[in-house]
């Protein structure tokens, strides 16, 4: 006689929870966010102070005379000292003068390089080999196969 089990499969004693509840709590979190913000700027960008308006512009034709400014700099010849002879270029100009400079002449450091000194026989270290925990200290450790004599000092 075969005994039949009371547990139903797991395709029908499982259900699946609805996801829509927290995806319309997200998107009214997200909603009371915008107006939390909105109220704490004050309203729109629209309502500003006139004063402000007035500085902004200002501020914004003051920028395009600096910069027309500095454009004109950038781009006529003008003396900057007569006695030093120091003249203001157009930069341009500049450019090709430093470039055609700087394929003329010879590459080299822009710092003085100085050979570092060769090492003298007093100078190296004695070569040791790595310490064992199994090697006994009162006797001197052989010197390695690759270790290269010290140069003789004339």
């Amino acid at each position: 006689m075969a005994v039949e089990s009371p547990i139903l499969p797991l395709e029908h004693s499982a259900k699946k929870p609805a996801l829509w509840p927290f995806f319309v709590f997200g998107i009214v979190l997200l909603g009371l966010f915008w107006l939390a913000t909105k109220w704490m700027i004050g309203g729109s960008v629209g309502n500003t102070d006139p004063e402000e308006a007035a500085r902004s512009a200002q501020r914004v034709k003051n920028l395009e005379e600096l910069r027309a400014e500095d454009a004109a700099k950038l781009n006529s010849y003008e003396w900057v000292d007569r006695a030093k002879g120091e003249v203001r270029i157009p930069i341009d100009v500049a450019k090709s003068l430093i470039v055609t400079r700087l394929r003329e002449s010879e590459p080299r450091p822009a710092y003085p390089v100085q050979a570092a000194p060769a090492p003298t026989a007093n100078d190296a270290a004695p070569v040791q080999s790595p310490v064992t925990p199994d090697a006994n200290p009162a006797t001197p450790a052989a010197p390695a196969d690759d270790a290269q004599p010290a140069p003789a000092t004339p």
